[in-house]
């Protein structure tokens, strides 16, 4: 059960800068991923799903340019970018693929060139050449955890372990991310770009709401991070392997109308009492 992402995590511009070097005053940072997907399906029992491609290219504003492509040796090459204004970027995002092998045939290795053009900074090229073999090992949640958030107490905190993340020795960065999400696809909490040695998350108490369906991420992230010269752009090549599944809250949120009969409960006892109270006081007068 894989929720549809499209995109992947990004890095900070100061750190891309300060790893960089000044970036192309329109074009920001560049990126691409091919990224593995695994779902838990039971305690220790993990289910290839496939996993998607990413790619994006941030820039300054929404008027720098008016378009672009992606070009790159695969097939499909070349995709279309579409303007994200949450990422002020231009952006090209593969469906979820089953076979992550049929997903390397499309998207191989090689130079992937963002090619922008119109607005007030076009045309712009920038290149990464994607190597293709940064990868860590899988996420997976410990079984004694993957048990404890199903039916879990929503009022309970929990620490949730998982297994080490081994790096990949190609990678000049990695982080580990954990991610809570409800029904809707909207982020509960979050623990973003922890320390590759991290092996638990936590969740705090009353975070989650009774009797609801979410679904848990663990992302090992590994990047290369590299440098357009000819664009004076920092670039980095994402090689995230990301492990979700879903679990329910225990208990039930009461419906509308049960709330309304507990309410009037609560008066009827609340007049009972009154009307005890006042008998006592007439016959002690």
């Amino acid at each position: 059960m894989q929720r549809n992402r499209g995109l992947i995590h990004g890095i900070g511009l100061a750190g891309l800068v300060a790893a960089g070097g000044v970036a192309h005053a329109a074009v920001v940072s560049a990126d691409v991923g091919l990224n593995p997907t695994f779902e838990q399906t039971g305690p220790t029992t993990l289910m290839a799903t496939g996993g998607f491609f990413s790619g994006r290219a941030f820039v300054s504003s929404s008027s720098d340019y008016t378009g672009g492509t992606l070009s790159y040796g695969g097939p499909g090459s070349p995709q279309t970018l579409g303007f994200s204004p949450t990422d002020v970027g231009w952006e090209y995002g593969s469906p979820q693929d089953s076979s992550f092998s049929d997903l390397q045939a499309l998207y191989p290795t090689g130079p992937y060139t963002f090619n922008l053009t119109g607005g007030t900074d076009g045309p712009t090229s920038v290149s990464i050449t994607y190597d293709g073999d940064a990868y860590s090992n899988t996420p997976e949640l410990t079984a004694a955890s993957f048990d404890a958030l199903q039916s879990l107490n929503a009022a309970d905190s929990i620490a949730v372990d998982f297994n080490a993340m081994a790096p990949s020795p190609n990678a000049t960065d990695t982080f580990v991310f954990f991610s809570v999400f409800d029904s809707s696809g909207a982020t509960v909490t979050s623990g973003s770009f922890l320390p590759s040695d991290t092996t638990s998350a936590f969740i705090g108490a009353n975070t989650l709401m009774p009797g609801q369906t979410y679904t848990f991420e663990v992302l090992f992230s590994d990047r290369i991070s590299g440098f357009d010269d000819v664009a004076g752009v920092p670039t980095t090549q994402f090689y995230d392997t990301r492990t979700d599944a879903s679990f329910t809250t225990a208990g039930a949120v009461p419906e509308p109308s049960t709330w309304a009969m507990l309410l009037m409960g609560f008066l009827g006892i609340g007049v009972a009492v009154r009307g005890r109270a006042a008998a006592v006081a007439r016959r002690a007068a």
